[in-house]
């Protein structure tokens, strides 16, 4: 038992600290440059195929999240356990916007402006979720320590 509660303490801390490097570049690259998305939504609905790209972060999100939802319940801790469940709701949500794919891509090649003008909030998202998850990885270290 005392090695599963080492890689949950050590899980936390790692998971936390890559997925904040990871948003805040993606959601830097996104807000600086919301170009490079644009086209390659706009390359995917005209070839009426579903962004592989974004299916593939959110399969690596679940198993993630899951593995989180389970290292959450072995030493009990509240806000690794709220961390995780807002995970799976935000994959939930993006999910769920995905299977209207249909409907998505025609909304897509319609207005590709605001295609740029989603990017960029949603990039600005990003920046705003790593800051919170760097704060989180700090919590862990100064409660848990890191081992």
């Amino acid at each position: 038992m005392q090695i599963i509660y080492q890689i949950s303490l050590n899980w936390f801390v790692f998971y936390y600290f890559t997925l904040g490097l990871i948003l805040l570049m993606n959601g830097l690259i996104w807000f600086r440059r919301p170009e490079h998305f644009q086209q390659y939504l706009i390359k995917h609905a005209e070839a009426n195929k579903r962004p592989l790209l974004v299916l593939k972060s959110l399969r690596y999100l679940m198993l993630f999240s899951g593995l989180s939802l389970f290292l959450s319940l072995v030493p009990f801790s509240a806000v690794e356990l709220i961390f995780s469940l807002w995970s799976l709701m935000m994959l939930f949500i993006i999910g769920s916007i995905l299977l209207k794919w249909e409907h998505l891509k025609s909304i897509i090649l319609d207005n590709p402006k605001n295609v740029i003008i989603q990017t960029k909030k949603g990039g600005l998202m990003m920046i705003s979720i790593s800051v919170v998850m760097f704060l989180l990885s700090w919590y862990r270290i100064t409660t848990w320590g890191f081992s």
